[in-house]
């Protein structure tokens, strides 16, 4: 009994930073705000994919081996990323909010343990992916298009994946920084 009382005294005396007054509420409104953005980043890459499907059946993609590719590696990158980014939402909506804190909390940091595994691994893929399908169009890209058009993709293009890769970058720090809290 002896040694009960003395692991009991010893788990008093340690030391729990205090919980701050709102910092349930302040996750839970974070939490509201990158599901926010989830839904949008979803709909822009839904978006973006119905608008590759009608560019490859308007230009009659499927008779050209090259075109066909390269469309085909974007189009599978952000489907792929569209299925992750669906299947993590569904995970989200599961989270039992009537169990205790600490279990919803437990649940809470698996849930962005998984999400930051996603963005470490699979994000840089699909992101190198659907880039390397916007090179294979390169070439045809130059070949019939005119000089000044085909500049003008080229160096949009490499302004654009700049600024994705940026704010991805800034995405995937915001929830990094939700998972960090969490953990405290």
């Amino acid at each position: 009994m002896n040694s009960y009382d003395e692991i009991k005294n010893q788990w008093d005396k340690r030391n729990v930073p205090p919980t701050p007054e709102k910092g349930v509420e302040e996750i839970i409104k974070k939490f509201a705000v990158i599901l926010k953005k989830q839904r949008i980043s979803q709909m822009v890459l839904g978006c973006t994919i119905v608008v590759l499907i009608g560019f490859f059946f308007y230009i009659s993609a499927y008779s050209h081996i090259q075109l066909l590719l390269g469309l085909s590696v974007m189009i599978g990158s952000l489907l792929i990323r569209v299925l992750l980014e669906y299947g993590t939402t569904i995970k989200k909506a599961k989270l039992p909010f009537g169990s205790s804190m600490a279990a919803y909390n437990e649940k809470l940091i698996a849930y962005y343990s998984a999400r930051r595994r996603i963005h470490y691994y699979i994000t840089p893929i699909l992101f190198v992916s659907y880039v390397l399908g916007f090179v294979w169009l390169l070439p045809l890209f130059r070949q019939n298009l005119s000089s000044g058009m085909y500049s003008y993709i080229l160096w949009s293009s490499i302004f654009i994946f700049a600024v994705l890769a940026v704010l991805i970058g800034v995405q995937i720090k915001r929830e990094l920084s939700v998972l960090k809290k969490l953990k405290q």
